[in-house]
């Protein structure tokens, strides 16, 4: 499985925000091109928001991008898989998200979870539209919130 180096966009306590990564995706994002994300040690037995960002062109041709989530935050031992769905597009086939000359970010609230302390913590993301490589998907990023 390839896996996609992350650019670490914010990684302090801004606010609410507990940490934020983003990474770019291939042109071509394939289901191969796994984006990972190792987290700092969140505080044990906190509850943590989670929000999902997408960066998006209008060269992506479905309304909603569907995504794998992955994750071991709760127990570190155990791995979650989750499919999310991401609306990029209107019913009416107008771009979601803000952005200017475009280049849109929408962002998905994926839910809330109690992190286990660990070190080891991780999300994984990988597209999981029919098509094996989807284009016009700029960036994919992920967001924890107190």
């Amino acid at each position: 499985m390839a896996s996609i180096v992350l650019a670490v966009v914010a990684s302090c306590h801004w606010g609410d925000i507990s940490f934020s990564a983003s990474s770019s995706v291939p042109r071509e994002w394939t289901r191969k091109d796994t984006v990972d994300f190792q987290l700092p040690v969140l505080m044990a037995g906190r509850t943590f928001h989670f929000v999902v960002d997408v960066r998006h062109t209008e060269a992506y041709t479905y309304r909603d991008l569907w995504v794998l989530l992955r994750h071991n935050v709760a127990d570190s031992l155990h791995w979650q898989t989750d499919t999310l769905r991401c609306p990029l597009y209107s019913e009416d086939g107008y771009p979601l998200g803000k952005g200017l000359t475009g280049l849109y970010t929408v962002e998905i609230p994926y839910g809330t979870l109690v992190s286990d302390g660990s070190s080891q913590a991780q999300i994984q993301l990988v597209h999981c539209i029919a098509d094996s490589a989807v284009v016009g998907i700029s960036d994919i990023g992920i967001r924890i919130e107190n």
